[in-house]
Order: C-alpha cells, then structure tokens, then sequence
C-alpha cells in the first residue's frame, strides 16, 4: 500500500507527463501553409573579379623588412655590450652613493620621532593646564 503522499507525486507526475503530450501532438497536428511553387530563376553571368592594384601593400612590406633589419642590428648591438662589466671603481661610488642616501633617511627618521615625541608632551602639558585653569578659575 503506498502513502498517500507518494500517490498525490505519481498523480501530479502523470497531469505533468499527459499535459506535456497533448501540447507535443496540438504542435505536430497544426496545419502547415501550403507550398508555392518556386518560378525558374533566369541564369546570371558570373561576375568578373575585379583587378585593383595595391601598392599600399608592396610599401607596407617594404617598411616592415626595414624594421626587421633594424632590430636585428639592435639585437646584434645588444649582445655586443654584454660583455660589459661593472668596474671596482664604478661599484665604489655607488656603495658611496647608497649609503649617503641610507644616512639621510635614518636623520629625517630621526627627527620625525623626536618632532613627534614633543608634540605629544605639548599635547599632554596643554591638557593638563586647561583642567588646572577649568578647576581654579571657576
């Protein structure tokens, strides 16, 4: 004996399934338009293709072999100077350089925190005279 649930699901499956062939056989038994008759078609000469000379495209290949052979005189220049390399001298400046640069940023540090430091002591001492002036002055 099935539930009742499970008949009113078989039920509501089987309106689903019924309605869903009746829609299929209204579709398929629709009448179609009848068929004309399609009228000879009279035969057209081919088209000749037209010829258009393009220089443009000569030019532009011309340009783009120019290029080529400008980078592969770059490309040659490059692995020519690849072979230079960083003299003691040259690294002993800019070890110099660097660490002038590293000594400037740690004296702005520097002063930034102290410039901090006693803005917060200002902060505090005002603080402190504006509730000893609110408590006597009163």
């Amino acid at each position: 004996m099935q539930s009742f649930w499970g008949l009113c699901m078989a039920s509501k499956t089987d309106t689903q399934l019924e309605k869903l062939t009746n829609a299929i056989e209204k579709l398929i038994s629709r009448e179609v338009a009848p068929i004309l008759p399609v009228a000879p078609v009279a035969p057209v000469a081919p088209i000749a293709p037209l010829v258009v000379s393009n220089s443009g495209d000569h030019d532009l290949l011309t340009k783009l072999d120019t290029k080529v052979d400008q980078i592969q005189v770059d490309i040659t220049a490059l692995k020519q100077n690849n072979s230079y390399y960083v003299t003691q001298d040259m690294h002993q400046e800019v070890v110099k350089v660097q660490a002038d640069h590293e000594a400037r940023i740690r004296i702005v540090e520097t002063a930034v925190v102290k410039l901090m430091q006693w803005g917060s002591i200002a902060v505090v001492l005002v603080g402190i005279a504006e509730f000893l002036l609110s408590k006597f002055l009163k």
